[in-house]
């Protein structure tokens, strides 16, 4: 993060949104469960326009003067940049220790003052990180227009009760989920069932895909009693660390032996930067870092079973971590 590349290397193919043969070409690569990127889409090049700390500030605060009803967020404190995926109720801090990440009642304006903080002085990896997530109830796409929260208006191809290019099966679609990071923030490796359609409207993050039969290079969690299950705890950032000395990082052989195996796992590396849209297939495995302060929303068009022949699907990944939730 802190010395990136002269030149990062895109090998994910990208697709122009206004091209209408190039839209063809997206739906077959979609069809065939393959991830691919699309640029040049209005709605969120506006709407990255628009979403001011100011104005995004203003509905979850409840200040806006456009009758537009108030949005609910929570912000997460985590004790360095790495966000391991836990589900607090089944935490044992007897047993594991202080939790990675804790709920903290700061406002979204609180947050994003630090989330500029982050970048001003390239916040190092070892402090405490913050992050900032809100979501829309599926339900709200079926209400009156009137009823929609500043997301759904500003992403109509996202909340629509109509198929569109990003929502292509509303039946199966679970809302809107939106995420706000700060420099450095970082999420675990994890795979979705639904198909994911993730627009950045400011900022930047890098994703490193893995595709499901990739699963049992990965370190994902395997035990449904465990609270990181069917994510992993690995830290990728530590690869490039395993054959450096007095890196001041105390690493188990342990987890040193997984992050070699996870080093030889197949992954596809992207920017996914403002006004994009990334497309990322039923149960392929996604590792999230936020290379800016950046705010991104993406929506679920239900599970594809089979995924595709070469790449594998929800077959490989229940042979990996057994039957679970998505």
């Amino acid at each position: 993060l802190d010395s990136p590349p002269d030149t990062i290397v895109e090998v994910l193919q990208h697709f122009d949104y206004q091209d209408p043969k190039q839209v063809e070409a997206a739906i077959k690569y979609r069809d065939l469960e393959l991830p691919f990127k699309m640029y040049n889409v209005p709605e969120v090049m506006e709407a990255g326009l628009k979403w001011t700390d100011e104005y995004v500030s203003s509905y979850f605060d409840g200040t806006n003067n456009d009758n537009v009803p108030p949005s609910r967020g929570q912000c997460q404190r985590s004790v360095d940049h790495f966000f391991a995926f836990h589900r607090p109720d089944k935490w044992d801090t007897r047993l594991l220790g202080p939790p990675p990440s804790t709920d903290v009642d700061w406002t979204f304006e609180k947050w994003a003052q630090h989330a500029v903080y982050a970048d001003e002085v390239a916040l190092p990896i070892n402090k405490h990180h913050y992050y900032w997530q809100s979501g829309v109830p599926r339900e709200e796409r079926l209400q009156k227009r009137k009823h929609w929260t500043f997301v759904s208006r500003d992403l109509p191809s996202f909340s629509s009760p109509d198929p569109t290019f990003f929502g292509f099966n509303p039946p199966e679609q679970k809302g809107i989920q939106c995420r706000f990071g700060e420099r450095g923030v970082t999420a675990a490796t994890h795979y979705d069932g639904g198909r994911n359609m993730i627009a950045m409207m400011t900022g930047a993050k890098r994703y490193i895909l893995s595709p499901p039969n990739a699963c049992p290079k990965l370190g994902v969690v395997t035990s449904h009693r465990h609270p990181s299950y069917r994510h992993s705890m690995l830290n990728f950032g530590r690869v490039t660390l395993l054959d450096m000395e007095d890196t001041g990082i105390e690493m188990s052989e342990r987890e040193r032996e997984w992050l070699r195996v996870s080093g030889e796992a197949p992954t596809l590396s992207t920017v996914l930067k403002a006004g994009e849209v990334l497309y990322v297939p039923s149960h392929w495995f996604h590792y999230i870092i936020s290379l800016q302060k950046s705010a991104q929303c993406n929506t679920r068009s239900g599970i594809h079973k089979e995924g595709n022949p070469y790449f594998g699907g929800l077959k490989e990944v229940v042979e990996c971590v057994g039957e679970g939730d998505d």
